[in-house]
């Protein structure tokens, strides 16, 4: 009796909560019970961190959005510099920033800033900012591992992987393991250096990298918060691959290409941790020069049955959807759907695979389209809400 009226409690107070925010948001039912049943459904709190700001401006943003259906409610607006990546804690309420600046505290070093987050509200309180190794500046990309012990950036300038502790409260403790990149590419203006751009985890808790810079692929481990590498491997030369999509059963990658616009599937084979040759590509613009097709974006649906791709310039006819072929990794185009404006900055999926989000840099929009059940194809595009040159997204539903 005392767990079932601390629930009752917990579940009064979000709502409350979401109700003082003017959320109905779509609703959870309760245990099926012939109690229940004389219940209406309670809603569940759901919210969105978008960082914007404009290149030329130092002071940057984090916008904390409450969602109403289509309708986006403005909650709080925080200082930070430059936030490009936005990662959620798994199972605890914690927000990660990368920060893609070259200089901390006088030093060459980006940083990363740990928020917890209001259950009730959103808003976010900054828990410690951590600046990454020397020299170690504009970080791309954060990524969690699969126990949430340890962050992981993809350090842009300075051509390295930083890897860091999260502490017990939340926070982010200092650098305990640096893995430095080397290797150039063909595009003179672009693959001077190493750029590693991209860090996801997989099922075991392997590292899979895309270096921008090189052409790269690799699939790295952690030993006691050290780097090792399990395996490397080369891109399509010039593609410049800067994200990755692993497929649900852990046995294809799809990899996007920041200078060719392009999309190739890969086998992967995860408990060896090797990634095999391209299986299939496609190119998201016909007869354009390398130099003008344009960085490729993707989204992948929960059910790995579905790859959403755009471009982030104004070459692209609209979001693309693709079927995907799970024995061969091959992509069907089942639908080209508008975006509201020339190019897109950012795509993800929604935590319940409902709606595709993406991000208008150029528009100041962040636009959602619902998401069919039945075949993957997107709805009409809604703007959601305006921000000045949004650059990164999360959605939490608690």
């Amino acid at each position: 009796m005392k767990d079932r009226l601390h629930w009752s409690r917990r579940r009064f107070l979000q709502t409350a909560g979401c109700t003082s925010l003017g959320m109905i948001s779509t609703s959870m039912g309760l245990p099926a019970s012939a109690d229940s049943r004389q219940h209406r459904a309670i809603p569940i709190p759901r919210f969105a961190y978008v960082g914007y700001g404009n290149d030329a401006d130092p002071l940057h943003e984090i916008g904390v959005f409450a969602i109403d259906g289509d309708r986006w409610i403005q909650v709080e607006v925080i200082p930070s510099r430059h936030p490009s990546s936005l990662v959620l804690h798994p199972i605890r309420p914690y927000l990660y920033v990368a920060n893609e600046v070259d200089q901390h505290e006088y030093l060459p070093s980006g940083t990363v800033e740990a928020y917890r987050i209001d259950e009730l509200n959103g808003r976010l309180t900054l828990l410690n900012r951590q600046a990454l190794s020397l020299s170690a500046t504009s970080p791309r990309h954060l990524a969690i591992s699969p126990d949430s012990t340890v962050l992981v950036a993809a350090v842009h300038g300075g051509g390295a992987y930083n890897v860091l502790p999260i502490r017990d409260d939340g926070s982010v403790g200092r650098v305990a393991g640096i893995l430095k990149e080397t290797g150039a590419g063909p595009d003179a203006e672009h693959q001077r250096s190493a750029h590693p751009q991209v860090t996801i985890f997989d099922g075991t808790g392997q590292l899979l990298c895309a270096d921008m810079g090189s052409d790269r692929l690799s699939v790295l481990h952690l030993h006691k918060r050290r780097f090792g590498v399990s395996s490397r491997g080369a891109a399509q030369s010039g593609s410049g691959p800067h994200q990755l999509a692993l497929h649900p059963d852990n046995r294809l990658l799809f990899v996007a290409g920041a200078l060719d616009a392009s999309v190739t599937s890969y086998r992967y084979h995860q408990e060896g941790g090797r990634i095999a040759q391209p299986l299939h590509r496609v190119s998201l613009v016909r007869g354009q020069s390398h130099k003008t097709c344009g960085t490729a974006l993707m989204a992948m649906h929960s059910s790995g049955k579905y790859l959403y791709t755009a471009l982030r310039n104004s070459l692209g006819d609209g979001v693309t959807v693709w079927h995907i072929c799970a024995k061969t990794g091959a992509l069907r185009p089942l639908q080209t759907a508008d975006t509201k404006g020339e190019g897109l900055h950012a795509m993800i999926v929604s935590p319940d695979s409902g709606k595709l989000l993406a991000l208008n840099r150029r528009e100041g929009a962040v636009i959602s389209w619902n998401i069919s059940g039945t075949d993957g194809r997107l709805g009409q595009a809604a703007q959601v809400a305006q921000v000045t040159a949004p650059m990164s997204l999360a959605v939490k539903y608690l």
